[in-house]
């Protein structure tokens, strides 16, 4: 999959018209999409058992999440006996009409991480994403909103998803924005627009943004992508510590204060935040706190391991030093002379950030395998690469 597919085939106006503020359809944005998500790719990923509990294998029957104990059974594994589910009474709910939700699903593959990966470079948020499995006419959940931004993309089958009229304000995970069934109906308003997702397609729902979901076909998959950004609540969780090491921060109330004494009280805490939060210090704490905000979501690549041989880092201290005809090595403390038949391959590799021994060989097709593999050996005795 193209790694900028997102900046390709998103409008060219996406940051500045829909992001945060509206719903966006992209169709067949994907091609092959199979090949990361399907029937078969989703048997597989539940086939290890070991890998599900409670937490992140959820089953929902028009609306009503079904009991773990109800699909579960007792699994005896290495370290003890854990509550699985079942295959059978899994498949049984499912013959009836229930959905599966799969949660943080979105490392299962190399193809999801890359997905993963293009969305929080995309919209510099961390990403989530949960897998919905759906029989056709039975609906998981009735209308609702997201605490995060969604990116719907779909692999499987049909699915008919109902926009509604009503946003949510900068909602969160919070007691406060937790509705009942009847109170979400009441606030989603009406319809405002009726999308049917198919393989390849994309829905991009902005946080708050009132919608649910029914499967007009049998076997439906879609992986939602959530994506959460960086707010200032997140900034006074970081600063805590900063409040801690405050003396006022720390000071008691005295439970005989006037309203008067309560009103400096105030004042002096205002002044306080004032000195911690106003200051080059946390302008930089915060600068660097959404820079790093998204999850280093990292693949394997044992195939590139197995092709290439070790890869080793070359240590950026150590340096190529000349002194009349010789020529060292040196940390700036202690040095080695450069044998002149090492001396360029040894200048090659501190050119570089990594190095394999295939990446040597390609470049020095005359040198004998035996002299390159002699020096990798000495150049990490002496932590020149690691």
């Amino acid at each position: 999959m193209n790694t900028n597919i997102f900046n390709e085939k998103l409008n060219k106006d996406f940051n500045t018209n829909y992001f945060g503020k509206k719903y966006l359809y992209k169709k067949e944005i994907f091609e092959n999409t199979s090949n990361i998500m399907s029937l078969d790719i989703l048997n597989e990923i539940l086939a290890i058992s070991s890998n599900w509990s409670n937490k992140n294998f959820i089953m929902m029957l028009d609306k009503n999440q079904i009991k773990y104990n109800d699909y579960s059974s007792l699994s005896t594994e290495q370290g003890g006996n854990f509550l699985r589910p079942d295959s059978e009474k899994v498949q049984n709910w499912v013959s009836k009409g229930a959905s599966i939700i799969l949660n943080d699903i979105d490392r299962v593959n190399s193809g999801i991480i890359n997905i993963s990966n293009q969305l929080q470079n995309l919209t510099n948020g961390k990403c989530q994403g949960n897998l919905y499995f759906s029989m056709q006419s039975h609906q998981a959940f009735g209308p609702h909103f997201d605490t995060h931004d969604v990116f719907a993309i779909h692999f499987e089958g049909e699915k008919v998803w109902n926009i509604y009229e009503k946003t949510e304000n900068n909602p969160i995970n919070h007691p406060l924005f937790k509705y009942n069934a009847e109170e979400r109906i009441k606030k989603a308003g009406r319809i405002i627009d009726q999308i049917a997702l198919k393989p390849g397609d994309l829905l991009y729902i902005p946080r708050g943004q009132y919608h649910d979901a029914l499967a007009s076909k049998n076997g439906s998959i879609h992986i939602a992508f959530g994506l959460s950004y960086f707010k200032p609540i997140d900034l006074m969780a970081i600063m805590w510590e900063k409040f801690i090491i405050n003396d006022f921060m720390r000071k008691d109330i005295n439970k005989n204060s006037t309203k008067e004494d309560l009103k400096n009280h105030l004042k002096t805490l205002s002044k306080e935040l004032e000195k911690i939060i106003n200051t080059d210090q946390t302008n930089e704490v915060l600068f660097d706190s959404i820079k790093n905000w998204p999850y280093k979501i990292k693949d394997f690549s044992l195939n590139q391991i197995v092709s290439e041989g070790r890869k080793y880092k070359v240590s950026k201290l150590i340096k190529i030093e000349k002194n009349g005809k010789q020529v060292y090595l040196t940390n700036g403390k202690d040095r080695v002379i450069i044998p002149n038949n090492y001396l360029d391959l040894t200048t090659y590799i501190l050119s570089q950030e990594f190095i394999t021994f295939n990446s040597i060989n390609l470049n020095f097709k005359n040198l004998n395998e035996n002299i390159i593999k002699e020096a990798l050996e000495k150049l990490e005795n002496m932590k020149v690469i690691y």
